[in-house]
């Protein structure tokens, strides 16, 4: 049940679709054609592996028990980017991770995904699907469909981009049946606004991003009441702020580290303190 995977895939295709090619830069016109044959590629593939402190999803500490903080979560993320045209993009993937520590350290989930993207000159618009399955007794899993909207600034080399994420769940509804189970109400929703920004620090080597988020509940997420019952709600869900620094090995390789901090407006899922900080690494392959 990873968010950032959507707004990374996004704000990843619309950076390839912006990029320049190296024409006019003294070389030869075989060279050149070379390079922007290179750069036209019809396709981008991305693989990624990684490790953060708490398995944070829509401000709710999703591994924590009622007698730890929570478990850290190993996961690998694969896709693969069919780059229709110039403006056209189709990602499909999968997302596996496990839980590391703790009572949650047996936790295995598997979630897929697809997303079309279409870019007009900065702006992004997207429309994905995404199915979760989390291995337990009872199984739980999902059918989420999502649609997007982004915009990259450039200023100046800074790159901001803010964006905004609608989630809205098909189902099944929690509880639905003896063994197997929705991970939240049918027909839930959740709308999550971003901004990333990317600041170069060390020529194209080291960067700084980060990046603030706010979401938004509609029955999704469940918080904990005065008289300790658990109910839905809708309304504000919490306050995000994080900074990772990637590190651009060569072309291919990319490792990055975060550090993250979430205000919860409630006491979300019941298990969730008002303040979480977390982090986390990961490294990445691009092809």
């Amino acid at each position: 049940m990873k968010l950032n995977k959507s707004i990374v895939a996004l704000t990843s295709l619309v950076a390839f679709a912006a990029t320049p090619l190296f024409a006019g830069t003294g070389k030869t016109f075989k060279e050149t054609v070379v390079v922007e044959e290179e750069e036209s590629s019809w396709y981008n593939a991305a693989l990624s592996t990684g490790w953060d402190s708490l398995y944070m999803f829509r401000g709710v500490n999703v591994l924590r028990g009622n007698d730890n903080y929570g478990s850290g979560l190993y996961w690998t993320d694969a896709s693969f980017t069919w780059n229709i045209t110039d403006n056209d993009f189709l990602t499909v993937g999968s997302w596996v991770a496990f839980g590391t520590q703790n009572a949650a350290a047996g936790y295995k989930e598997f979630d897929a995904y697809t997303k079309y993207t279409h870019t007009i000159g900065d702006l992004s618009l997207g429309l994905g699907y995404t199915f979760y399955y989390v291995f337990s007794e009872p199984e739980l899993y999902s059918n989420e469909l999502n649609a997007s909207v982004a915009y990259a600034f450039d200023l100046g080399g800074v790159t901001i981009t803010p964006s905004a994420t609608y989630f809205f769940n098909l189902g099944p509804d929690f509880a639905d049946l003896e063994d197997q189970s929705g991970i939240a109400a049918i027909a839930s929703s959740y709308l999550q606004f971003r901004v990333d920004a990317s600041v170069p620090i060390y020529k194209e080597v080291v960067s700084l991003a980060p990046w603030v988020g706010f979401g938004l509940n509609f029955d999704y997420n469940t918080r904990k009441n005065s008289d300790d019952s658990v109910t839905q709600f809708n309304g504000a869900n919490n306050l995000e702020f994080g900074l990772a620094v990637p590190i651009a090995i060569n072309d291919m390789i990319t490792v990055s580290g975060y550090g993250a901090y979430s205000y919860g407006f409630y006491d979300l899922g019941g298990l969730t303190e008002p303040s979480t900080f977390w982090g986390g690494a990961k490294v990445t392959f691009a092809f």
